[in-house]
């Protein structure tokens, strides 16, 4: 199943200012595969699992010598690990903290050598240590996006007409088909893989249902007992309230906000959650005037958000995008593409605007920029649907010259609006407006 990042490892291969990379994401999105596929590039790939091999960990206890930790690696894989041709792989680094200090190390004094580590949670670890600037880099990982499902079910020629922005009404009837398939399977890779084998709802749903177990059990990993009950109470309402301002009451009336926000943090840093501010977005950056008191939230696939909300697979393949909450779960789709087709050196954050006024409210479901210009982005489940909000936007914010439309309709530019399909963000990220 080719990954996109394929493409970024190999850049940071090359790279003469290469460091240590440290690979984030979120359980089961593909991680130790993907480096496995990397390893393939090198004459050597070599694999530290701090999980199976506890023994390994007195090796990066008191003095961290480099090139005795690598002699004695070296004796362990039964291999030379040699700077230039090996892959050093660290598998589950988080069970070893002198590991995760061991890298700077390994800038400073073996710079030369390739060196990828990864971990499930490990950002709870890493929030604890820190990691010196300057030593380390970090590339995020995320569920497939839509782009590369096709080209992992072998429609890759399909994946590049989108991205020439033509309007072919058949093409665009097709691509909308699998985008709905898209819709309910999400990206993680055990799902898609059971898709491209058995092409069976039954089987993808249950292994859906096996990862969200997995991820309430990790509950009992990263979060204190009193705790577990709200994160999991958090865990459950994210997909109900996708798309809507975020409020702590909704979630649980009976418990403090503190206590849900907390709930919610824990959820973020283990990569489930992951929040949408509020921006004036007035001037760029939009961190600048973003308002933290006011955000909706959306989940890292939408697949197990869907599962979670109780799709009726029946329901949905005979009527895909006709269920009562339409909008929001579009909305979840296009927040997962921004995130999908962003920076991979760097979280990606999300913020929306809305204006509260009397007989005028307003609201933007996303505030982007794109070669530094900020973009309004309206999302429809359909291809109707009153632009009212956008106009609003566009007459208060003089510095945005132009909206984006996302629907199920065509590609179209006029006047002050560009529209894309839902399923061409890839499309639209990459080539010029």
């Amino acid at each position: 199943m080719k990954r996109d990042r394929l493409n970024d490892l190999k850049n940071w291969r090359h790279d003469p200012y290469r460091k240590p990379l440290i690979l984030r994401g979120c359980r089961q999105v593909g991680k130790s595969w993907l480096v496995e596929e990397f390893g393939k590039e090198f004459d050597k790939y070599v694999v530290i699992n701090f999980e199976k091999n506890k023994l390994i960990h007195q090796y990066f206890s008191g003095d961290l010598n480099i090139n005795t930790i690598l002699d004695k690696l070296s004796i362990q894989a039964n291999t030379k690990i040699e700077p230039g041709n090996t892959l050093l792989f660290f598998d589950e680094i988080q069970f070893c903290e002198g590991a995760i200090q061991s890298l700077r190390y390994f800038k400073e004094e073996l710079p030369e050598l390739h060196i990828i580590a990864a971990g499930s949670l490990l950002d709870f670890v890493l929030n604890k240590l820190g990691i010196p600037v300057g030593r380390v880099q970090f590339m995020q990982l995320y569920p497939l996006s839509f782009s590369e499902y096709l080209t992992a079910l072998g429609y890759q020629t399909l994946r590049d007409f989108i991205m020439t922005k033509e309007n072919d009404p058949v093409i665009h009837e097709q691509v909308l088909d699998h985008l709905k398939n898209y819709m309910w399977l999400g990206g993680m890779p055990a799902v898609i893989d059971a898709w491209i084998n058995d092409r069976d709802p039954v089987i993808c749903q249950k292994i859906q249902d096996e990862i969200i177990q997995s991820y309430q059990i990790d509950f009992h990993r990263y979060t204190k007992a009193h705790e577990i009950p709200h994160v999991t109470k958090v865990f459950e309402k994210i997909p109900f309230m996708c798309g809507n301002k975020f409020v702590y009451s909704n979630v649980d009336s009976d418990s403090r906000s503190e206590v849900i926000k907390n709930a919610l943090l824990l959820l973020e840093v283990a990569g489930i959650a992951k929040r949408c501010f509020h921006t004036s977005a007035q001037h760029p950056p939009l961190g600048a005037e973003y308002n933290d008191k006011k955000f909706k939230v959306f989940y890292f696939d939408i697949g197990l958000a869907q599962r979670i909300l109780g799709l009726d697979i029946r329901q949905w393949l005979l009527n895909p995008l006709q269920l009562s909450n339409k909008g929001e779960i579009a909305e979840q789709l296009v927040a997962q593409e921004l995130i999908a087709y962003s920076d991979f050196h760097k979280e990606y954050e999300l913020y929306y605007w809305h204006r509260e006024a009397k007989n005028s409210n307003a609201e933007i479901d996303f505030v982007v920029m794109k070669e530094g210009e900020i973009v309004p982005v309206e999302v429809k489940s359909s291809q109707k649907g009153s632009m009212k909000s956008l106009k609003i936007f566009l007459d208060s914010h003089p510095n945005s010259k132009y909206g984006l439309k996302i629907s199920e309709g065509s590609f179209l530019k006029q006047d002050k609006l560009v529209e894309i399909p839902l399923y061409a963000l890839e499309s639209w990220f990459v080539n010029k407006k």
